[in-house]
């Protein structure tokens, strides 16, 4: 099992052949300005083929229009849901979480000694290899 799907064809088909419109959105997210770069940028969580996986998206408006525009980002990632057992800081956003706090981490993020795991895709040993297996079993 890949922790990452790479597009075939941007923003429509995934390399395993699975299409975008195809996913099932379980958990979006607001936009956020990357004030830098002067566009949004959000991440959602869909379920495909038994796992979850966060998908980024970005919109910006080009002058003289009046809508956006949207692009999905360069890849889809493997993701799993926490719960923080202590305050500690995320080893995925960077962000101070306290005790209790939920978040999203690639699977090979998963820390069982400040982690609970809330939601994790299917295990299947013949795919994943061991150690993430014993890691979140």
């Amino acid at each position: 099992m890949k922790n990452t799907l790479q597009w075939k064809i941007p923003g429509q088909e995934f390399e395993d052949g699975s299409l975008v419109t195809d996913w099932k959105k379980i958990e979006g997210n607001p936009w956020h300005l990357q004030i830098e770069s002067q566009y949004e940028m959000t991440f959602d969580i869909y379920e495909h083929d038994g796992q979850f996986w966060k998908l980024y998206q970005a919109r910006w408006v080009i002058e003289g229009t009046t809508g956006y525009l949207y692009r999905y980002g360069g890849q889809a990632c493997r993701m799993t849901q926490v719960q923080y057992r202590q305050t500690v800081r995320s080893p995925h956003s960077g962000l101070l979480k306290q005790a209790g706090d939920l978040e999203w981490v690639r699977v090979y993020e998963v820390d069982k000694r400040i982690h609970q795991v809330m939601r994790i895709g299917r295990i299947n040993p013949k795919d994943d290899n061991s150690v993430f297996v014993e890691k979140l079993a």
